[in-house]
């Protein structure tokens, strides 16, 4: 690997900026070239930022370089399968944005194309370096509350025409649904949380109907029911059409105790415990992509790149949370409970 690690990013809009710096401020890379539809405003993007990077408007041009070894997929999710598996196949090492397809097929071919070239991959389920999940990973790998029995995490986030996605994200080519479009997050958050495998799934979906939320191709609230292979059971709600500030809700129950958002009752830990131990933390309590803990993710991929070990998050796990929500969404389709993995 070459002392100075070369990235391409394509698809120049929000969410790329926020990975651009954090690139930026990663030793070992340099944020080499920028893919877009349009040059004029690729470049204009690669000012904003600050960068001294080549601009292109042929992704497979970009994936020629020599001097690339990571390739940065922020484009919309349609464009997700085929830009990843070009990206795999050219030897890069892969970074793309959730959700990482709209089908189940095309999530498991580029979780094939990736193994197949030998290549590191992370998935942005982002909240995974949030401080508030390495305060609870930490408390349950220290057994603080017993084993989890039930685990509940929301999404609660009103996404309508402020928000510049909201053209795409709201249509079932573009978003998908509810949970592919943004309450994948919670659900990765369920199966990070509790470990094992999901076998079942049963989802209700509906729709308030109301403008602007009326636009939605697909019923943006759902609930859905997760069964463990060992028989834990989880609820994972996501709620696009809420008026409301934005809700990260996490509600782990244990055998010894329980953790909530940023507070925990363990009486085993905390002898004579009468009330909720509190941490002062930083939690997902905001949609904005500035707020978002990219600068971590993306340390910790580089470090994987260069020590030639694989993420937690990479699209082998990442795929395991999409069928989920694959299998969810069908559920919601049918009225009938779905059983994991899918056919």
């Amino acid at each position: 690997m070459a002392s100075t690690i070369g990235v391409g990013v394509v698809g120049p809009g929000w969410v790329a900026g926020e990975y651009v710096k954090a690139f930026q401020k990663n030793p070992h890379t340099e944020v080499r070239a920028v893919c877009g539809r349009s040059e004029e405003r690729a470049r204009a993007k690669i000012a904003e930022w600050g960068v001294d990077a080549a601009v292109f408007t042929d992704y497979e041009k970009m994936l020629a370089r020599d001097d690339i070894q990571i390739a940065v997929i922020t484009t919309p999710p349609p464009e997700h399968p085929g830009q990843t598996i070009a990206a795999a196949q050219a030897g890069k090492h892969v970074v793309v944005e959730k959700a990482i397809a709209n089908t189940v097929d095309e999530a498991r071919a580029m979780r094939d194309a990736v193994a197949k070239a030998g290549v590191k991959s992370v998935v942005s389920f982002v909240l995974r370096w949030n401080p508030l999940f390495d305060i609870i990973k930490a408390q349950l790998g220290d057994g603080a509350i017993g084993r989890v029995v039930l685990g509940e995490v929301d999404y609660f986030h009103g996404i309508g025409p402020w928000y510049g996605q909201f053209a795409w994200s709201s249509t079932k080519d573009g978003g998908g649904s509810s949970l592919l479009s943004a309450g994948c997050h919670a659900l990765d958050s369920v199966r990070w949380f509790m470990g094992g495998e999901i076998v079942e799934v049963f989802q209700y979906a509906t729709a308030g109907k109301e403008p602007p939320f009326d636009q939605y191709e697909f019923p943006p609230t759902t609930a859905t029911l997760c069964r463990f292979e060992d028989g834990r059971i989880a609820k994972v709600t996501s709620c696009l059409e809420c008026v409301q500030p934005y809700v990260f809700n996490i509600n782990l129950v244990g055998t010894n105790g329980t953790i909530k958002n940023n507070r925990i009752y363990a009486p085993k830990k905390f002898p004579g415990q009468t009330s909720w131990v509190e941490a002062p933390t930083i939690q997902p309590d905001s949609g904005d992509v500035t707020h978002h803990p990219f600068e971590p993710q993306i340390n910790h991929f580089v470090d994987c790149v260069r020590e030639n070990r694989e993420s937690h998050c990479n699209l082998a796990d990442a795929y395991k949370s999409h069928e989920v929500c694959f299998a969810a969404d069908r559920s919601g389709e049918t009225g009938q409970p779905v059983k994991l993995p899918l056919a």
